[in-house]
């Protein structure tokens, strides 16, 4: 029998025949997994509260062909606190819908695993989950290999503002040069938040100050960088997200 015996996050849990639940894992040594949770739909299953989402744990698995296998498992943090708060666990839930649909299946991807759990530990404390989210997001498309080049115009080197971003190239040109049809405005302020999201990453999140105006700018290239890069139009937690954002 092979196994797998890795910490892992539950990113996504379903309903699977009467009693199972299908789970998708994104484990730290075996990347993106779907498992079979045999009878935890039953009210006395010992497993149920390891397949809950956003259930950080250590998980056994019986490594099969199509899904894997739960054999045992031990939570680690089940984020309660994500679950108290509907933006808060709203936001959560992108993430891992965003990394879900981002990576292969078994294929490892340990920096990734780390920037996920990162990003919840800082979620639970940070009373802004749009800035969270904007680190998030360019942090993961720089793991993903698609950083977006934002040291002065992509064709002239111009360092002053303001831009456009060029989905084509996957950077900022200047006003006076050519740029494709869907690129779209970005102010010199949001590049320079952007620059420091990823430099930094999540140190020192909560000291930086980033207005709705600019969150809104980041949001979008993001949004079309992911759609562009990786094909990812429709995105339903973020456009859920999205709604009640503006509730």
């Amino acid at each position: 029998m092979v196994e797998l015996r890795s910490d892992a996050l539950v990113l996504r849990s379903r309903d699977w025949r009467e009693a199972d639940r299908q789970i998708t894992l994104l484990t730290r040594d075996a990347g993106k997994v779907t498992v079979l949770a045999r009878g935890v739909k039953k009210s006395k299953s010992k497993f149920a509260a390891l397949v809950e989402p956003l259930t950080l744990g250590r998980y056994l698995l019986h490594r099969g062909k199509a899904m894997d296998i739960l054999i045992q498992g031990e939570i680690v943090k089940p984020y309660f606190s994500l679950h108290q708060d509907l933006l808060h666990y709203a936001t959560a839930q992108y993430f891992c819908e965003l990394v879900e649909r981002s990576l292969p299946n078994n294929e490892p991807a340990v920096a990734i695993f780390i920037l996920l759990v990162a990003a919840l530990e800082i979620l639970e404390k940070d009373a802004n989950p749009a800035r969270v989210a904007r680190c998030f997001e360019l942090s993961l498309i720089d793991e993903l290999g698609f950083c977006p080049a934002l040291e002065g115009c992509f064709y002239c080197g111009q360092q002053s503002g303001p831009y456009y971003f060029d989905f084509a190239h996957g950077a900022i040109v200047c006003g006076q040069c050519p740029r494709s049809q869907d690129s779209i405005l970005i102010s010199g302020a949001a590049v320079a938040v952007m620059k420091r999201f990823l430099k930094q990453g999540f140190h020192r999140l909560a000291i930086c100050s980033v207005s709705a105006t600019v969150n809104g700018e980041i949001g979008r290239v993001c949004a079309g960088v992911f759609r562009t890069s990786l094909g990812l139009a429709e995105i339903k937690s973020r456009s859920f997200l999205a709604s009640i954002e503006k509730i």
